[in-house]
């Protein structure tokens, strides 16, 4: 098995989960690097990415496992074929998969647009209530991990997996409540057991 980092930027932000995944899977047979196929009657490549990131948000920081024997330069064959806005950064062989959907538990995103404001005011708050995209109230306030201002981007840490805050429904809460709207959202470190 490989499991490796690559960027979703470059236009490749606005491609959906499942076309990523395609995306992928057609980069690696152009490549010649051959994938394992589950079993039974419908059978599909054993690719296996994390949690699939909002439309939009630009990443450096995406990971992916794919079941396969191949033994050569895994960076240079991937981005020889892979679209634009979708590179390897780093990779690595490992003996099982990480399951990186379930290990990554959050994930460091910065922006820039947002009027300027004290993060204090957000981390000394006992709870932040919004809706989300499906009409459920929730308290977000346990799922920001951090939050700093740094040379005019603001940098914050955001849990994700089972406790998921999606950065655009933080950056419209932040743009609601100090005014401003990101230009920009940009995932740069996933933090998790298995990361690379």
């Amino acid at each position: 098995m490989i499991a490796f980092r690559y960027t979703k930027t470059d236009g490749a932000e606005y491609i959906s989960h499942l076309d990523l995944l395609r995306h992928i899977d057609r980069t690696l047979r152009r490549a010649g690097i051959e994938v394992n196929y589950s079993q039974g009657f419908n059978k599909h490549p054993r690719i296996f990415m994390g949690n699939p990131l909002a439309l939009g948000v630009r990443s450096v920081s995406e990971y992916c496992t794919i079941d396969c024997g191949f033994s050569g330069d895994f960076k240079e064959a991937f981005d020889g074929h892979s679209p634009d806005g979708v590179k390897c950064l780093a990779w690595k062989a490992v003996q099982n998969n990480p399951n990186f959907a379930q290990s990554i538990k959050a994930c460091r995103y910065e922006t820039e647009g947002l009027n300027s404001f004290d993060p204090e005011e957000i981390l000394y708050q006992k709870e932040i209530t919004l809706t989300d995209m499906r009409g459920r109230t929730l308290d977000i306030r346990p799922r920001i991990c951090g939050i700093e201002r740094t040379e005019g981007r603001l940098a914050f840490t955001l849990c994700c997996g089972e406790n998921n805050l999606r950065p655009d429904l933080f950056c419209n809460f932040l743009s609601e409540k100090f005014g401003g709207a990101p230009t920009y959202i940009m995932k740069t470190a996933s933090f998790g057991d298995s990361v690379f």
